[in-house]
C-alpha cells in the first residue's frame, strides 16, 4: 500500500493536481494535509516512553500514523515555501515521530516537490540532500522529484515528468 500526502495549503492547486496524476498510475491513497487537524509536535518524548509509539497530543494525527505504519511506500508532494516544504507538511512530517525503526522497516521514501522555478534550480538540490539525510537517518529507500511549476506550460511538462516518474517507482 503506498500513502501519498499532499501539502498544498490550496485545493486543486499544481501540487494537488500533480499528486492526483501520480496516484491515477500507482493506485496510492492520498491525505490532504490541509485537511487535517495536526498540532506542532511537542518534543515530550512521550511517543518514544510511556507512549509505545503513540502521541499524547489528541488531533487526526494517529490515524494518519497508523496508515504511515502499514504503508510499504510513504510519498510526500509539496510547493516550495521560501526553499522547504509546506507548514502544513511540515507538522505531518514532525509528527511521524513516534514510528520506530521498525515501522521504518522495508519502506520506500518518494518526495516529489513542485516550485516557481527551473527543474535544475539550486532549491530542488538542496531539498533532495536534506530529504536524503532523512532516508539515511530512519533507513528507507529514497527517491526524489523537482520540477518547476512557473507556468502553464511548465506544468504540462511536470506532469509528463510526474507520470514517467510514477511508471518508474519500485
Amino acid at each position: 500500500m503506498e500513502l501519498l500526502i499532499t501539502g498544498s495549503p490550496r485545493k486543486g492547486m499544481y501540487s494537488d493536481r500533480l499528486a492526483e496524476c501520480y496516484a491515477e498510475i500507482t493506485g496510492a491513497e492520498i491525505v490532504y494535509a490541509r485537511t487535517l487537524n495536526v498540532n506542532p509536535c511537542h518534543g515530550c518524548g512521550w511517543c518514544k516512553g510511556n507512549g509505545n509509539g503513540k502521541c499524547v497530543q489528541k488531533d487526526d494525527m494517529p490515524e494518519l500514523l497508523e496508515k504511515a505504519k502499514r504503508a510499504d511506500k510513504i510519498t510526500i508532494f509539496s510547493p516550495v515555501y521560501w526553499w522547504q516544504l509546506t507548514a502544513q507538511m511540515k507538522l505531518v512530517i514532525d509528527r511521524l515521530y513516534p514510528m520506530s525503526e521498525e515501522d521504518w522497516k522495508g519502506k520506500t521514501l518518494t518526495v516529489v516537490m513542485n516550485g516557481a522555478a527551473e527543474d535544475d534550480d539550486k532549491e530542488f538540490e538542496l531539498l533532495k540532500a536534506q530529504f536524503q539525510e532523512m532516508a539515511d537517518y530512519i533507513k528507507v529507500k529514497y527517491r526524489f522529484l523537482g520540477v518547476g511549476t512557473t507556468d502553464d506550460e511548465a506544468f504540462s511538462k511536470a506532469i509528463e515528468k510526474v507520470k514517467t516518474f510514477a511508471s518508474e517507482r519500485q
